[in-house]
């Protein structure tokens, strides 16, 4: 009886901690979203081209993928509520420095420190999980989680832009440190787990040094890889594209960024919910990634149809936000409930890290490809990301899968066909 009281009370997390999680997602994010919707501002404002622009967020993302192959074991060594302080603390000063900015140089630097917060964001909201959800409840918490990224698109999309149009574009940045900084002292409320209650923890005083991905973990990686290519292009350049190519408003274009961002909660919470009760979820990813690669065909035609591309651009967005942002989210679900890939915070923070390197490489990239051979280009560069994100999500599903973490035991995890040994709680 004890026992069933413990795990409803569990069940029914606090809404505070479930709110705290998705901001804790959602802020240092943030910049990615507000550098897209406030972009036509940026380039009028600092006199940028499009290549610069995409250079931007990638100056962060670059941070990002450097630190999180220490990130994880780092929050595996000092928790969740440490981590935490960090990330919060990160992205209070990381937007205070960008509203204070006067040109590109200071702002490339204060994306670049958001960096540490984004490096941070998925092990330590991860192990939060781990350590306070159970099994069975894991698939909604961290569906609701995830889609604390698409919410931070939805605010962008919806939020700074009248606030930019009023007040300058460094008055809409300063309204995040102050959430942040509520954040900050919310965390240091949350009371330290017991030190067995994530996979991992009893390592946590090992090595810092980030250990070479397995060969599961490895395609995950570059299936997020593929995955951040694909989001940060859509992501950077569609209020953009829809302003200078398509004639639509500035507050137009960040809505159709918002529209990506409402896509994708729902869809963050819908599929990781459905993939929570599947033993290999890889099979959604394949299907993700290919739906969103034919999604991306939409953005596409938009830049060849000569009428309705507006219309096109909407379904590519809202399809865009409805797979690949999902894919995204199935992973962070496997790395928490899947045993081959290792300690929570390590796993977590080596997918992360394969996901910020697509953020890094793509933007600059994308942005030369739409000032040299216009969107067309930038388009098809979505298009090759997705359809190389279902190859990796294929390879993962061949693979094959241990049972979730709900099935495994002390001495091996239970299979349809038995156990295996060496996957149990103690073998890690």
């Amino acid at each position: 009886m004890a026992r069933s009281g413990t795990d409803g009370a569990a069940q029914r997390a606090s809404l505070g901690l479930v709110v705290m999680l998705t901001l804790a997602m959602a802020l240092p994010m943030l910049v990615l979203y507000a550098i897209g919707a406030l972009g036509p501002q940026l380039v009028s404002a600092l006199g940028v081209d499009r290549t610069q622009l995409g250079a931007l967020p990638a100056s962060g993302f670059a941070v990002a993928a450097v630190l999180s192959l220490w990130s994880g074991r780092i929050v595996d060594r000092v928790g969740t509520r440490g981590g935490g302080v960090v990330l919060f603390a990160v992205v209070a000063v990381s937007f205070a420095t960008m509203a204070l900015a006067g040109g590109l140089g200071p702002l490339v630097v204060a994306v670049a420190v958001c960096g540490i917060a984004q490096a941070l964001a998925n092990p330590v909201t991860n192990r939060v999980v781990a350590e306070r959800v159970p099994a069975r409840a894991r698939g909604t918490v961290v569906g609701i989680k995830q889609s604390g990224v698409q919410l931070a698109a939805l605010a962008a999309g919806v939020g700074l832009p009248p606030v930019a149009a009023v007040w300058g574009w460094q008055a809409a940045l300063g309204c995040v440190p102050p959430i942040a900084l509520i954040c900050l002292i919310a965390i240091l409320r949350l009371p330290q787990a017991a030190p067995d209650a994530a996979r991992g923890s009893a390592g946590g005083g090992g090595r810092l040094q980030p250990a070479a991905p397995g060969r599961a973990l490895g395609a995950l990686l570059a299936l997020q890889l593929c995955l951040g290519a694909g989001l940060a292009a859509v992501t950077t350049f569609v209020p953009l594209y829809a302003h200078q190519a398509l004639g639509a408003s500035e507050r137009h274009g960040a809505l159709v960024l918002a529209g990506f961002g409402v896509s994708g909660m729902g869809s963050r919470v819908l599929w990781t919910w459905l993939a929570g009760r599947r033993d290999d979820p890889s099979g959604v990813q394949f299907l993700l990634a290919l739906l969103a690669a034919i999604a991306a065909g939409a953005l596409w035609l938009s830049d060849v149809v000569p009428v309705g591309g507006l219309a096109l651009v909407w379904a590519g967005a809202l399809g865009v936000g409805a797979t690949a942002v999902a894919a995204n989210a199935v992973s962070m679900l496997s790395v928490i409930n899947d045993r081959r890939f290792g300690p929570v915070g390590h796993a977590s923070a080596l997918a992360s890290s394969g996901f910020f390197a697509g953020f890094v490489i793509s933007p600059p990239l994308a942005g030369w490809l739409a000032d040299t051979a216009g969107f067309e280009g930038t388009w098809g560069l979505v298009i090759g990301a997705f359809l190389l994100a279902t190859g990796c999500a294929a390879g993962l599903w061949r693979l094959g899968h241990p049972t979730v973490a709900a099935r495994c035991r002390p001495g091996g995890c239970v299979r349809r066909g038995g156990v295996q040994p060496g996957r149990g709680a103690e073998s890690e």
